[in-house]
């Protein structure tokens, strides 16, 4: 038996943090993921990982059954143990892409490098802020090609991330109409990622 419990049947609506404080009532939680296809959606399903073997137990025997966001859920061991790849796509709505590891590579499966002056990095995001947020809000300069929220090794958001516009235009615009603009509580940085 493992540290780790495999949660299934939840609803589309469950984010990584109501799983986590769901699960709070079996044991201290080390960090939950809700398991995403290639878009970013979440399949129904996830991982949580117990401070100790003892909480993964009592999950699996108390929470069997209980009630998440209008759904039964059920929990099991995860006997995929560290071997599962996990969300990939848009690096996770708040609760992870890529595997156990941490996150992926940036341009792992990011197709071909962005044109010049295409991507932003936007920093003091708000902890709750997922990826499709931030593209959501992004969206209303111009097409955005991709977003990601960067999850460090815990599950959590490192509080930054990156968008890619089609053109260095748009880019430009988000700069001059976002940087300093609240969202979700706080106040954005957005400047060119010097990196891509």
């Amino acid at each position: 038996m493992s540290n780790r419990v495999y949660v299934g049947n939840l609803s589309w609506g469950v984010s990584w943090q109501d799983l986590k404080d769901h699960m709070r009532d079996a044991g201290e939680v080390a960090y939950a993921k809700i398991l995403q296809d290639r878009d970013g959606r979440s399949k129904g399903c996830g991982i949580v990982e117990f401070t100790t073997v003892e909480g993964a137990q009592e999950a699996i025997t108390k929470l069997t059954d209980t009630e998440l966001k209008g759904r039964k859920i059920f929990v099991r061991e995860d006997r995929e143990d560290g071997k599962r790849g996990g969300g990939g796509g848009g690096g996770g709505g708040g609760g992870g892409g890529g595997g156990y590891a941490g996150p992926p590579p940036p341009a792992a499966d990011a197709g071909p490098p962005p044109a010049e002056g295409t991507q932003l990095f936007v920093g003091n995001l708000s902890w709750e802020t997922g990826w499709q947020d931030l593209k959501d809000h992004f969206r209303t300069i111009g097409e955005v090609e991709r977003a990601d929220v960067v999850i460090g090794r815990d599950g959590r958001s490192r509080g930054f991330g990156f968008i890619r516009y089609g053109t260095a235009d748009e880019a430009q615009k988000a700069i001059a109409e976002m940087n300093g603009v609240e969202f979700m509580g706080r106040p954005l940085e957005v400047r060119l990622d010097n990196k891509a």
